[in-house]
């Protein structure tokens, strides 16, 4: 792991060595050494990751362990995560991790959950999508932690696993509850990022990759006909057949659990993608106003691909194996 204390050299040469290093006695580092987890999890089982840290404390102070993780929407972690961990403070002594209730702020973010502020701060990790959530847990126990404390914890999370199958990478936070977070100074706190991790053994219909981005995306997954929707094209993603024009149009199919296909493969303003940035274009709309979805039918899944203005040229589904190019699909919630 990288020592992320770093001396300010020009500070030193400055003449400020003296007020720095008395600085330094008023703090307390933190470590994350490492996170230990699997590369392939299977969905809708129990994952297990392992997070060892330490801390060396330099003042005297009541505080609690703060835990922070980051993990795909439809996982639903704060319903589906128990934490557990053994401290050097009480040799062998298994002890527990607990949600931080949603009316408790972070230190200097009065107004927002845990979980809105680490998104403020940190976004959605190393994914390339934004269907994600911070999850925060504290210590059950409170720590009185005196000066010379030089402390370590294993902490265990064990989640669920959502149903889809799909590619992410997960991050790991950890600091003590009165750091703020608006602080750029890392000793406060750690963050460490996993590879990406493959979930597999999922619902077929359903893959989503955090990972890499893609020509298409729909945000948000698992979404249903009352959501409204956002349909991306990512045209910087590789060479394409749509580089030579500005006016790129979504061709979508929705089809509903009666069976029923409802078609918007016009090429007018309502299916117009607007450009985001670069080669970046979107469409967001009510899923069932823009499709024309009649009460009593729900969405099972819309099929989509993008054109230009007259429908000569397209962006589809491509398969490394030579088949036939298909339209991208997304799968609803069935609700």
């Amino acid at each position: 792991m990288k020592n992320l204390y770093k001396i300010n050299r020009k500070w030193l040469m400055a003449g400020f060595s003296g007020l720095l290093l008395a600085g330094i006695l008023f703090f307390s580092c933190v470590y994350l050494d490492s996170v230990i987890y699997d590369s392939t999890l299977k969905a809708n089982e129990e994952a297990t990751f392992t997070v060892n840290m330490h801390i060396v404390s330099n003042e005297d102070r009541t505080t609690r362990l703060i835990l922070s993780f980051l993990a795909p929407k439809s996982w639903n972690a704060g319903e589906h995560t128990k934490i557990t961990y053994v401290d050097t403070y009480d040799e062998g002594v298994l002890k527990s991790m607990s949600l931080i209730p949603l009316e408790q702020s972070p230190l200097n973010e009065a107004g927002l959950t845990w979980g809105e502020a680490m998104k403020k701060y940190f976004g959605v990790g190393l994914n390339v999508l934004d269907d994600m959530e911070w999850v925060t847990y504290q210590s059950d126990e409170i720590y009185n932690v005196h000066n010379g404390d030089n402390q370590s914890a294993v902490i265990k999370i064990v989640t669920r696993v959502g149903e889809e199958n799909m590619r992410v990478k997960l991050s790991f936070f950890i600091t003590m509850g009165e750091y703020s977070l608006s602080s750029a100074d890392e000793r406060y706190f750690k963050i460490e990022n996993t590879d990406c991790i493959e979930v597999v053994d999922g619902d077929e219909t359903l893959y989503t990759d955090f990972c890499e981005a893609h020509f298409n995306s729909v945000q948000p997954s698992g979404l249903t006909k009352d959501d409204i929707v956002t349909f991306k094209f990512q045209g910087e993603i590789a060479p394409n057949e749509l580089d030579d024009t500005n006016e790129i149009y979504l061709c979508a199919k929705a089809f509903t659990t009666a069976y029923r296909e409802y078609a918007v493969t016009e090429r007018t303003a309502k299916t117009r993608m607007k450009i985001e940035s670069g080669r970046t274009y979107s469409l967001t709309f009510w899923a069932a106003d823009y499709f024309g979805i009649p009460e009593g039918e729900e969405i099972l899944r819309v099929e989509y691909y993008f054109t230009n203005a007259d429908g000569s040229l397209s962006v589809k589904q491509t398969y490394e194996t030579g088949e036939p190019d298909t339209w991208f699909l997304s799968m609803f919630n069935c609700k």
